[in-house]
């Protein structure tokens, strides 16, 4: 992207245009002259290479020049040399010229010879050290070349990036799924609502009262995921200021307009934000470490979803590890009051649910007298996403879906057959999950335990085994004997309590517990 001073643009009708440079020989030749330049310049001051530049400018298009320019800079390192850190050579210059009165260039040549002397440098080595830290000595050091096509490609890139910073809003149309495009706009925390078909709408950084700036930014870096894409067409609304009086223009642009672009910015890679990755990132990790993942499977970047309602890009999918049950969760980018709430609507008209955490710090406006005021699952949050709703969330899901499979068995008897019965084994014949055929088991000649069905009577057979037992070990193997792996669930029932002393588990003890 180019400073704002250095867009060009042309205007016909309702149509913008940034002026793109052709990629004919006039332009091929004024690109490789500015590249040659500064690797000819290697090794040399700053200002000496800014006043050869300025002598190239005379005559040409100021602005297309300077954004020229500014594309070859980026690609320059620059230092300071010195022998002597610069501050330090003049305090002691300085401190020496107080002692002497100074009004000739001799006696200025005296003082930096002994001042030189003093610090065992030389003459010269003093005079360069001394402002060596200014812009203008500066040296370059490296220059990354490239070739005079790129330069122009990246300079019409760079216009189309600045243009985009102004927009109030784009709707993008996309031939294909193109999942890195839509990946993009939620990396970047882009507001964007889904339309028919493959078309989604942006909002811009314009229409924003807060965030302005940063959002801008962030719209502009999607521009080369949008490139890359197959097939596309963009749909910028800009808001150029005729006088006092505004004026909407339409910047169109699609898949046609490849050739005079380029871009090798990463999309995602080494693109920091306080706002998408970080967040998302920190949740998942803090997800997978709780029980609730023992039940809820999380997947990362899911595949983008294609309704008839458009185009839905969720951050996350939850999968139960039992239940046929599946749902998704969105992290909120930037945010105003109306781009909000007719998100919300769009997505409580979804065929699915979805569950939506929005970050107060990124909202594009005064958000204190705000009310949300709908009907759908939100959870608002400042510094990260709070974990404990959104298991809350999962956990009312998942009991809502066991409710009705209750429901559905409570007509229905299950036959039960052996002494020990895994649920794991009667869920799987009967099509539901452990906990809805737990509630389910009222046969009085059984006993449901956490995961297994145990017939009474083998219960009672344990009990009379176990009345002269007092060692828990020895009542352990007793019970895992008779073919049971939950000792600690059947000596409870029974009514035994275990008695430690301290943390050798061959000490301890069992009795009833009255």
């Amino acid at each position: 992207m180019l400073p704002g001073e250095l867009l060009i643009t042309r205007t016909r009708k309702d149509r913008i245009y940034p002026d793109f440079l052709a990629l004919d020989a006039e332009y091929l030749e004024l690109a490789q002259e500015l590249i040659e330049v500064y690797r000819s310049f290697s090794g040399k001051k700053k200002s000496e290479l800014e006043d050869l530049l300025e002598e190239l400018e005379q005559g040409l298009h100021f602005k297309r020049v300077r954004g020229l320019r500014t594309l070859l800079d980026r690609r320059c390192t620059f230092t300071s040399r010195f022998a002597l850190e610069p501050a330090r050579a003049r305090r002691s210059v300085f401190e020496a010229a107080r002692q002497v009165k100074v009004t000739t260039q001799r006696e200025r040549a005296a003082v930096i010879a002994n001042v030189a002397a003093s610090l065992e440098i030389t003459a010269e080595e003093l005079e360069q050290s001394l402002w060596a830290d200014l812009e203008s000595e500066i040296v370059l050091e490296q220059f990354e070349p490239l070739t005079a096509d790129e330069l122009i490609k990246k300079y019409n890139h760079s216009l189309a990036q600045t243009l985009l910073f102004k927009a109030t809003g784009l709707t993008l149309t996309v031939t294909g799924k193109a999942p890195e495009l839509f990946r993009a706009i939620k990396y970047f925390g882009l507001m964007y609502l889904p339309e028919d078909g493959n078309r989604i709408r942006i909002e811009g950084a314009s229409s924003l009262l807060k965030l302005s700036e940063r959002y801008g930014t962030a719209l502009a870096k999607l521009l080369p995921a949008i490139i890359r894409s197959e097939s596309w067409i963009l749909d910028a609304e800009i808001v150029i200021r005729r006088g006092n009086l505004p004026r909407i223009y339409h910047f169109i642009m699609d898949s046609r307009d490849r050739p005079l672009l380029i871009s090798d910015e990463p999309v995602a890679d080494d693109q920091e934000t306080s706002f998408d990755s970080t967040i998302e990132q920190k949740f998942y990790n803090e997800f997978i470490s709780l029980p609730t993942a023992k039940h809820w499977e999380i997947i990362r970047e899911p595949d983008v979803l294609f309704t008839r309602r458009g185009v839905f890009i969720p951050d996350f999918k939850f999968r139960h590890r039992e239940l046929q049950l599946e749902t998704y969760f969105e992290i909120v980018g930037f945010w105003t009051e109306t781009y909000l709430k007719r998100k919300l609507a769009k997505i409580g008209s979804l065929p699915f649910t979805m569950l939506v955490a929005i970050n107060k710090n990124l909202a594009c406006f005064n958000v204190e007298p705000f009310g949300f005021g709908v009907d759908q699952p939100l959870i608002l949050y400042t510094k990260k996403v709070p974990v404990g709703e959104v298991v809350r969330y999962l956990t009312a899901l998942e009991q809502e879906a066991i409710a009705k499979q209750v429901e559905s068995l409570t007509d229905q008897h299950i036959a039960l057959e052996g002494d020990i019965i895994p649920l794991a084994a009667l869920a799987q014949e009967c099509g539901m999950t452990q906990e809805a055929v737990r509630k389910c088991v009222r046969d009085p000649e059984y006993v449901v335990f956490k995961d297994t069905v145990v017939r009474k009577e083998l219960l009672e057979q344990l009990k009379g085994n176990l009345l002269s037992v007092e060692k828990y070990m020895e009542a352990r193997a007793i019970i895992e004997q008779a073919g049971l792996t939950n000792a600690d669930e059947v000596l409870a029932y029974l009514g035994y309590k275990v008695m430690w002393k301290g943390l050798d588990v061959n000490e301890a003890k069992i009795g009833f517990d009255e």
